[in-house]
């Protein structure tokens, strides 16, 4: 009789002896094997060759952030595929997809393509990868049926060195697997004699792993913000696989996640895990080896191959715990190491920062704990708040941060109740500002140093941390410009190379490349409000991030808040994105940016110029190129006439103007003349008369 699939995916726990009533049949496909269909509106095609079935489902494959279904390859039906169709919510790992396709598919499941594409049943565009089935099921359900065991002897041959083989490879191309967990292992072939690692595509790094499987460090961060990593913690998840695949179990399932990294915390990862557990005696310190809380100390990959080449291996390095001689009380609950202390006075941020001043606590630092370098430093923690009373430095936030970093310097960064690694700063910062909208945790990681502080406290120093210096300072400086294409929105683009756009305008066509942008945004403008810009802070900020060309006077005039400089800087960077990336025809874009030119063709002088535009814009938009409008609304030559001919035609205004007045100048001044001449005449008329009449007076007179 054929098997049914297992529908659902259990967490590892411990077994129990009716495993067939828990787990439900074994989870391997079978040709005969009634298929689980749900509702779908039948195949999508992927790079026209892959057919995406929305209708049948493979629950068997799913990973805690996709669903599986099948895939078939139409130039060779024989092929077993399946396709992951990934979470639009949560950024996939596209440069470690990249990464994958060059290597030799030897013991992880082989990837065979990926691209976006429109899936029905989400009614939207998103992440679809596509694998090879592996025939054998996964090897967790296998041993629950009691199929297959794996016994000390398989470990070397089945496990370790297939798995060792393939994390080296990903170590090399700088890309740590980050998965590597029972659940996550498959038997590759019917006979479940090859065990391969499944994928690590789907989410960000660490991000569906139980907290077992992450050094604890990463095991006290939030999923998101868990960082790449290295090799050195796919070696600790590896160790931690092993032990629960020859177990059977998880000797630790029923435990809360907070007590268990306590516990770890306060006693070492290896002794809480396996210390009461019967581990065969050859896998017992090739375990602890991989297990070692101390990242400097755990085995590397040298060390397992010699291991596995039967060399004599030297003994695991042992973390020394700090702890204190007497326990410290904490709301109601004692702690003898500062690390665990750390762990839960981050989660109680005002209580602690109260009970960080308290003498008690100052003489449990330097008299239980001998630590008086301790002691000093949380005492500069609050004389540092003291004389910044005013200012952040002077917070709860910030002294709790630090207190944490003084009192766990090996743990991650802790800031307002949010635990990361400095490596993990991307993927949480989206999770942050685009799930929680939690946008003052986003800003002020970068604008009061909190990761710098950080990185320049840890000894040794932490991986890579140069690189990550340089890029906090430099999102640092695009967070305080506050245009277009700037500020928040451009650092979540710069550090998350994997996050599609996030502008409503685009979020449902999941445009994760800048060849996907202007198709996106010719798609919206049939449903978008047409009055409004066809642009946002996201959109702008995407460009900025992912357009290598420089745009830098584009955003300036597109931040202009000038009406006509504005919407011609818009019109410019889109023609400018169309040129560049060969896009054809935009029909809808150019209409909806046709209908906003109004303030650009006002700012034209010449009536006769405006109107000859008004004409002739309709007929560019009909033929969907940006460039040609662009061209059209502000081409050079006819902005240097306007503005030639709107200073000739001034020119003229003046020249006539000064004429009337000079004309009306003149008529007055001939007035006034002849009003001068007439009294001047006058006056010469009467003298003479005068005179006239005196001569005559005389002459009388003589006679």
């Amino acid at each position: 009789m054929a098997e049914q699939p297992l529908e659902t995916d259990d967490t590892i726990g411990a077994l129990p002896h009716d495993v067939e009533e828990i787990i439900g049949p074994a989870d391997v496909p079978a040709e005969n094997t009634p298929t689980p269909r749900g509702g779908g509106n039948g195949p999508v095609v992927l790079r026209d060759r892959f057919a995406l079935d929305t209708a049948t489902p493979l629950p068997y494959f799913d990973s805690p952030s996709s669903k599986a279904y099948l895939a078939e390859d139409r130039r060779d039906l024989g092929r077993k595929l399946f396709v992951l169709i990934c979470s639009p919510e949560i950024p996939t790992r596209v440069d470690s997809m990249r990464k994958q396709k060059t290597l030799d598919p030897a013991g992880r499941l082989d990837i065979i393509d990926w691209d976006v594409v429109f899936w029905p049943p989400l009614g939207q565009s998103t992440m679809a990868i596509i694998f090879t089935q592996p025939l054998g099921g996964r090897v967790m359900h296998r041993l629950a049926r009691k199929e297959t065991k794996i016994t000390e002897y398989d470990v070397p041959r089945k496990l370790a060195t297939p798995l060792t083989t393939i994390l080296q490879k990903l170590a090399d191309q700088d890309a740590p697997h980050r998965a590597i967990r029972p659940e996550n292992m498959f038997f590759n072939d019917e006979e479940m004699t090859e065990i391969v690692i499944g994928e690590n595509l789907t989410s960000p790094p660490g991000y569906d792993q139980p907290s077992i499987f992450e050094p604890i460090e990463r095991a006290m961060s939030h999923p998101a913000g868990r960082g790449v990593g290295t090799s050195r913690d796919d070696i600790y998840a590896l160790g931690v696989t092993i032990g629960i695949l020859v177990l059977g179990q998880n000797p630790v399932a029923k435990l809360k996640d907070a007590d268990l990294i306590r516990a770890r915390l306060e006693q070492g990862s290896y002794a809480v895990i396996f210390g009461n557990t019967r581990l065969p005696l050859p896998l017992l310190e090739p375990i602890r080896g991989m297990m070692n809380d101390d990242p400097a100390a755990r085995w590397d990959f040298n060390e397992i191959w010699n291991w596995l080449d039967g060399q004599r291996t030297s003994s695991s390095k042992k973390l020394p715990l700090d702890k204190a001689e007497t326990p410290y009380s904490f709301l109601g609950k004692e702690y003898i190491s500062p690390r665990s202390l750390a762990y839960h006075f981050a989660q109680k941020i005002s209580d602690s920062v109260t009970a960080g001043k308290e003498v008690a606590f100052d003489t449990w630092l330097w008299r239980s704990l001998g630590n008086k370098a301790m002691s000093e430093a949380v005492k500069g923690v609050y004389h540092n708040a003291k004389f910044y009373s005013e200012g952040y430095q002077g917070s709860e936030d910030f002294i709790s941060f630090n207190l944490c970093m003084i009192l766990d310097p090996l743990g991650p960064i802790r800031y307002k109740n949010i635990a990361f690694m400095p490596d993990g700063y991307g993927p949480l910062l989206a999770t942050e500002v685009l799930h929680n909208n939690n946008i003052p945790f986003a800003t002020e990681i970068l604008s009061y140093n909190i990761g710098q502080t950080w990185l320049a406290n840890q000894h040794p120093p932490f991986p890579g941390t140069s690189d990550l210096q340089k890029s906090l300072e430099a999102l640092k400086g695009y967070l305080a410009i506050k245009e277009l294409g700037y500020g928040l929105e451009r650092v979540l683009y710069e550090i998350n190379t994997n996050l599609p756009c996030h502008s409503p305008l685009v979020l449902h066509d999941y445009v994760l490349l800048i060849d996907h942008l202007l198709p996106a945004m010719e798609r919206s403008a049939s449903t978008a409000d047409t009055n409004q810009r066809p642009i946002d802070r996201h959109i702008a900020a995407f460009i900025a991030a992912r357009f290598k060309e420089d745009i830098h006077s584009h955003l300036k005039a597109l931040g202009s808040k000038a009406r006509d400089t504005s919407i011609i800087g818009l019109l410019r960077m889109l023609a400018f994105l169309q040129s560049k990336l060969r896009e054809q025809q935009l029909l809808g874009l150019s209409s909806w940016i046709g209908g906003l030119l109004g303030p650009a063709i006002n700012s034209y002088h010449n009536r006769i110029t405006r109107g000859d535009l008004e004409k002739k814009i309709p007929q560019l938009v009909r033929k969907g190129s940006l460039p040609e409008l662009y061209d059209l609304v502000d081409n050079a030559e006819r902005r240097k006439e306007d503005i030639s001919g709107y200073a000739e035609a001034k020119d003229e205004w003046l020249a006539a103007e000064e004429e009337v007045q000079d004309i009306e100048g003149a008529g007055d001044a001939r007035i006034t003349k002849a009003e001068r001449a007439g009294q001047q005449t006058a006056a010469v008329f009467s003298i003479v008369i005068t005179l006239t009449v005196v001569t005559v007076l005389m002459i009388v007179q003589t006679w």
